[in-house]
């Protein structure tokens, strides 16, 4: 029964997922129309696709299982305790507190996500086959996934694979108990307990404070000797296998999934708390407004979306100025203290004295600064979630007419931002005589606020062609973020560039001059299907 269930369950998800990648590969420009819409019918070549995303989620399991060691107990027990001698005592000890208590900290079984909502409820899957299955083969992954990983880590904190082997029967043990404790409890009381803020809130509590307060004392209990006895392993067998029997036996799965997974609650009101606090930095409240601000006499000569969008500037100039002064005071702060290690410090600013170190790491650094990202965010929320169900305002030459007065807006917001930069910096060599010449000031200043607009164009353009957000405030294009955390690696990878001021310089205006242009062509092709509410 498990395996057949597993095996439906596969299916089904190896077809959402590649239904919805086809969906949103299908509307990038030009290379989009590679698919033809006849693939959504081809069966066997999604499941060979999710086979492959398998074997890559496999790499993706173990490396985070081997993060989560690492970092929630070996980095804590190398940085608290200095006496080696504890240092196994100490692994030991936070591994079975983290272990044993944080297994009462949630449910999978009373937890409501996509897969489970999208097979008990649209699928009409039956609810104890879908639950019993996924339990028991999620404690087996958890089994295979972590076992490499704390054989190894037991062998390099003192222990040994044997040791190890039995940690990890621990842990998926452990898991086990905390699904049969919350099955039986809802069994004789009809309470789904983790659901309860406040035992959630009592349990971690409790999972941290033993975990690591000994740890902190320096007297971490001795459970090695206990854990690993005989007697001790066997008694935690037989206890998972009544787990087991329990979970197999429940019989009222069918009131838990009718529970956990309402259709209103799953689609519409778990996900509108997830919106809402996505974007909550860029909602504004009526109270926020001043009776100058709903005010729009001043804009009366402007038409048509300059209109419009000077109306939801000057509305939302708290919302958006206040981060360009936060970065320039940052900025004004960061001078003056530069200004003062240098004095105890001679040497302090010396890095700034070649410019063509120094402008491939304000790549990165401008990515950063650039608010083109967080204006999209309140467009879409304060304005365009409820205009996009307007054909008007879909039509071609009113999204280029926008698109054309929202870069102006952001870039200006944030060449205010680079020009702060570039004072500062230009400043610094020029008080500490740091030997820039006429032309390194010129062409440091001319590729900072270049790539202040480059990154104002990046945003704006990734917004209306790729229009991440849904009316229920989630984010369902995968190529938005992948894009985004692409230009990320590469304006990082930027720090490695070593160049002449001039070249780099040249680089960074053709690449802009090319973007807009480009990014203006794709927008006005693509952005009337890509940009609207989802």
């Amino acid at each position: 029964m498990i395996l057949k269930t597993q095996r439906n369950i596969f299916n089904i998800m190896a077809s959402t997922n590649a239904n919805s990648f086809i969906y949103y590969f299908k509307r990038i420009p030009f290379i989009g129309k590679i698919l033809p819409d006849s693939i959504y019918g081809n069966i066997t070549l999604k499941k060979r696709v999710a086979v492959l995303s398998q074997l890559l989620k496999v790499f993706e399991h173990l490396f985070g299982k081997a993060l989560f060691i690492g970092l929630l107990i070996i980095l804590p027990v190398t940085l608290i305790e200095k006496n080696p001698s504890l240092h196994y005592q100490s692994f030991i000890h936070i591994f079975f507190m983290i272990s044993f208590i944080g297994s009462f900290l949630t449910s999978s079984i009373f937890t409501s996500d996509r897969n489970k909502y999208i097979c008990i409820r649209l699928m009409r899957m039956d609810a104890k086959s879908y639950i019993v299955s996924t339990v028991l083969l999620q404690d087996l992954k958890d089994i295979l996934y972590f076992m490499p990983v704390l054989m190894f880590s037991a062998v390099w904190m003192g222990g040994t694979l044997l040791q190890g082997f039995l940690l990890t029967i621990v842990l998926a043990g452990s898991n086990l108990i905390g699904e049969a404790f919350y099955l039986l409890f809802y069994s004789k009381t009809g309470v789904i307990l983790c659901k309860k803020p406040l035992v959630v809130v009592a349990v971690g509590v409790s999972c941290l404070a033993a975990a690591y307060i000994p740890v902190l004392l320096h007297k971490p209990f001795i459970l090695g000797e206990l854990i690993f006895h005989p007697a001790c392993i066997l008694a935690f067998l037989v206890l998972n296998i009544l787990c087991v029997w329990v979970v197999v036996r429940f019989d009222k799965y069918h009131s838990i999934a009718a529970i956990i997974i309402k259709g209103s609650s799953f689609t519409v009101d778990t996900n509108k708390v997830i919106g809402e606090a996505r974007f909550s930095d860029v909602a504004m409240r009526e109270k926020e407004f001043t009776e100058s601000d709903l005010k729009s006499d001043r804009f009366e000569n402007r038409k048509g979306f300059a209109y419009l969008n000077a109306i939801f500037f000057e509305r939302h100039k708290r919302l958006l100025v206040k981060p360009i002064v936060i970065r320039v005071a940052v900025i004004a702060v960061l001078f003056f203290a530069a200004i003062a290690a240098s004095f105890f410090v001679p040497e302090f600013l010396m890095p700034l004295s070649n410019p063509g170190k120094i402008l491939p790491a304000f790549v990165f650094l401008m990515y950063l600064a650039s608010i083109g990202e967080r204006v999209c965010k309140a467009m879409f929320y304060n304005c365009d979630i409820s205009l996009l169900r307007y054909s008007f305002y879909r039509d071609k030459n009113a999204i280029l007419s926008n698109f054309k007065v929202r870069l102006l807006k952001v870039a200006g917001l944030n060449l205010i931002v680079a020009a702060a930069i570039s004072a500062a910096v230009v400043s610094l060599s020029l008080i500490f005589s740091l030997h820039w010449s006429a032309v390194d000031i010129v062409f440091f200043v001319l590729s900072i606020l270049c790539l202040s607009l480059f990154f104002s164009v990046h945003h704006l353009f990734l917004y209306y062609v790729f229009q991440p957000y849904t009316a229920e405030l989630g984010m369902k294009n995968p190529f938005y973020s992948g894009i985004s955390t692409g230009v990320y690696f590469l304006c990082y990878f930027c720090l490695q560039i070593k160049s002449a001021p001039s070249y780099f310089t040249l680089i960074v205006l053709l690449s802009t001059v090319i973007y807009i242009v480009a990014a203006l062509i794709l927008v006005y092709k693509y952005a009337p299907k890509t940009f609207r509410v989802k």
